[in-house]
């Protein structure tokens, strides 16, 4: 990694070498910068052939003298110029290829990262490179990402990550291998987040009860966890199964995620309901799984991740309800059904949302909030104050006082 030079005025660094020998004396041809290669004995003849360039410890091998004589001269310019870099030249090896820089970062970010937040940075490199492959990442610039990214046939979304993937490769590499960053990146423009459709709290409550009939007997913590999930709407589907005995606090009724999506521990009381449903549970081994198979050959095992929605979808087909997925239909359906007895901020805290960027996507104002809104701006029209008397609250003595 130190194998860089500062300008050194006219460097004459490095050789060309050969094993070929006069067809005259049989002498060991030498190298006569920029002619070519010529016998001691024989000075007047010219020859070409196979040799190679050493330079910097690195050997390079060519067919004839002229294409190693223009590598050579590359490389000594580069080493005036301040820019040579023999990784560039080790062929074999290939140390700045960018699948392998790629492969190695992969490693380092699965040590902090768990395993559902690092597949979709692995299946972005994976992308990449596939169309860059061994490619030297000193090579790979703004036309290569923009192209990869152009031609992805892929969500907007994906290939904004696929970008902010890349992005923080580059960064890594930047520091760790002393690679240039990229002056600019390619623009993917507005990228709109889907949006969940949400249910009522009585749907809500009758897939709930759907779920009880279905499994309450086989998988009766399946049933708990869906339940959990529509009332502890901070915490995710995959939060929840991956809670051990060790962190239900039966004695104070609490919910411990010491290693959640946010970086930071989490805690959810539960309310007086929930703690005698968690008491009726036997309590097991604290480094146990709390939401596992009970009964059948997969019994003491943690639910797989696609436990729970499954069994949301399947009594979602049974009472007819169609396009709500687990996480829309629990912490989605609970945050808006919730909007008419509780304030944003309170709400906002509810779902663990630290700012209002993802909130605002799905706890918007709509149905019969709007239409109170606008039968506010006829009110408005209608008050012979200019709406300063309004039969909604202290709307006149706040405005006075605003404008004194």
């Amino acid at each position: 990694m130190g194998e860089y030079y500062k300008p050194m005025g006219d460097c004459m660094k490095g050789s060309i070498q050969t094993d070929l020998c006069c067809p005259v004396c049989g002498l060991r041809l030498k190298s006569l910068e920029p002619r070519g290669l010529h016998c001691e004995a024989h000075p007047q003849t010219i020859h070409e052939g196979r040799c190679r360039v050493l330079f910097d410890n690195v050997c390079t091998r060519f067919r004839t003298y002229r294409e190693a004589y223009k590598v050579l001269t590359r490389k000594r310019s580069e080493v005036d110029a301040g820019t040579y870099d023999a990784r560039d030249y080790r062929i074999k090896t290939k140390p700045l290829a960018f699948s392998h820089l790629a492969n190695e970062w992969l490693k380092i970010k699965s040590r902090s990262l768990r395993p559902k937040s690092h597949q979709p940075i692995r299946n972005a490199m994976e992308r990449a490179a596939r169309a860059w492959g061994e490619a030297n990442i000193k090579s790979i610039g703004y036309a290569e990402i923009e192209d990869l990214i152009v031609n992805l046939a892929l969500a907007p979304k994906t290939k904004k990550n696929t970008l902010d993937a890349l992005k923080q490769f580059w960064a890594w590499a930047a520091v760790r291998y002393n690679i240039p960053k990229l002056p600019a990146w390619p623009a993917i423009g507005h990228v709109e987040m889907r949006f969940r459709k949400t249910i009522s709290l009585a749907d809500q409550e009758r897939i709930l009860a759907k779920i009880k009939e279905r499994v309450g007997t086989i998988r009766p913590r399946a049933w708990l966890a869906i339940k959990w999930l529509t009332l502890y709407i901070s915490v995710r589907p995959g939060e929840m199964i991956s809670l051990i005995e060790g962190q239900m606090d039966r004695q104070r009724g609490l919910l411990i995620f010491p290693h959640p999506k946010e970086r930071r521990p989490k805690v959810e009381q539960l309310l007086d309901d929930d703690l005698e449903l968690l008491r009726s549970f036997p309590e097991e081994h604290p480094s146990m799984p709390f939401f596992r198979h009970d009964v059948g050959r997969y019994a003491g095992r943690q639910f797989g991740p696609q436990l729970l929605w499954m069994d949301w979808k399947k009594a979602c087909r049974a009472l007819g309800i169609e396009g709500v997925d687990l996480y829309g239909g629990t912490k989605h359906s609970t945050a808006m059904g919730l909007r008419d007895v509780a304030t944003f901020e309170e709400i906002r805290k509810m779902t663990g949302h630290t700012t209002n960027k993802a909130f605002d996507r799905y706890l918007q104002l709509e149905g019969e909030k709007m239409k109170e809104l606008r039968s506010r701006r006829q009110k408005l029209i209608a008050a012979p104050d200019n709406g300063l008397t309004m039969d909604f609250g202290p709307v006149k003595e706040q405005n006075i006082k605003t404008f004194q």
